[in-house]
């Protein structure tokens, strides 16, 4: 059984329940290791990450939580932080408390001017997408793709983050092949350059199982293709539900897990006393 989830979001981002029914879910289904990780606010107007004047009350509820679940479930303080492909960064603010986290989770969810607010989602859903890269890349949609996913390889060479977040995203609106063809070489070929680059890092790949809960058929994150590559590069994993709500703490866990032995895999990581470790699967 896998024992953690790293990407739990809850009501101070755009998840549904508070941090303590999301660390009473986790101990229910029977976790050892949870990771509280609201989306970082953003320096432009949206309605889904965390405000900044907030981010205090975030962390102290976290410390709390700690203390009153001590004996019986281990919890860290994180957030998920972008990383913007126009400027090759994070922001400021997020600078500022990175030191105070546990852990994090970096990724990218905006393509386009993020100076402003006319900033366009990946994840948003279909059609803004693809007005993102008509506007941005003069609807060349190879060329965002290419760029998402330098745009990762970045993120990791400069930041090292703890958890590298749903590396392949932007298949999320992607139905039917919208977008891209994910059968297609130079999709492939792309994808399989960017491992190249991130394997041997510190940095652990996310298994994120969420993705069907709210959109079926997507599939996981990483596709299921991908994970064999991944293997070939001995790149390290650890698991997160992407988790926005109660119902959603260990979402297609036994699947995955299944899935990852098939592919080779042996072990995950987790956080031990705050520290990473290797933990088998299927113990």
């Amino acid at each position: 059984m896998l024992l953690a989830n790293y990407h739990v979001h809850s009501d101070y981002c755009d998840g549904t329940n508070s941090l303590e029914e999301m660390v009473q879910a986790g101990i229910a289904a029977g976790l050892t290791s949870l990771g509280l990780s609201s989306h970082f606010p953003l320096p432009f107007t949206n309605d889904w990450t965390m405000k900044a004047e907030n981010i205090e009350n975030y962390l102290n509820d976290i410390k709390n939580l700690k203390e009153k679940y001590a004996l019986q479930i281990e919890l860290y303080g994180g957030m998920e932080i972008d990383f913007f492909i126009d400027r090759q960064d994070i922001s400021d603010l997020a600078k500022t408390v990175l030191p105070r986290l546990d852990y994090t989770i970096m990724s990218i969810h905006t393509l386009g001017k993020t100076t402003d607010d006319d900033v366009s989602y990946i994840d948003e859903s279909q059609q803004d997408f693809k007005r993102g890269i008509e506007k941005y890349y003069q609807g060349d949609n190879q060329a965002f793709i290419k760029d998402y996913y330098q745009g990762i390889e970045k993120m990791v060479k400069i930041f090292e983050p703890d958890i590298l977040g749903h590396i392949d995203l932007i298949k999320k609106y992607n139905q039917n092949n919208y977008i891209f063809d994910e059968n297609d070489p130079w999709y492939q070929e792309t994808v399989r350059a960017c491992l190249d680059r991130i394997a041997g890092t510190k940095t652990l790949m996310e298994i994120n199982t969420g993705a069907n809960m709210r959109i079926p058929g997507v599939g996981r994150y990483p596709s299921d293709w991908m994970i064999p590559e991944m293997k070939k590069r001995n790149i390290p994993i650890t698991i997160g539900g992407d988790s926005h709500s109660v119902g959603g703490i260990i979402y297609e866990y036994n699947q995955a897990e299944a899935y990852l032995a098939e592919c080779g895999y042996h072990e995950y990581w987790v956080l031990k006393k705050g520290r990473w470790e290797a933990q088998p699967l299927g113990v």
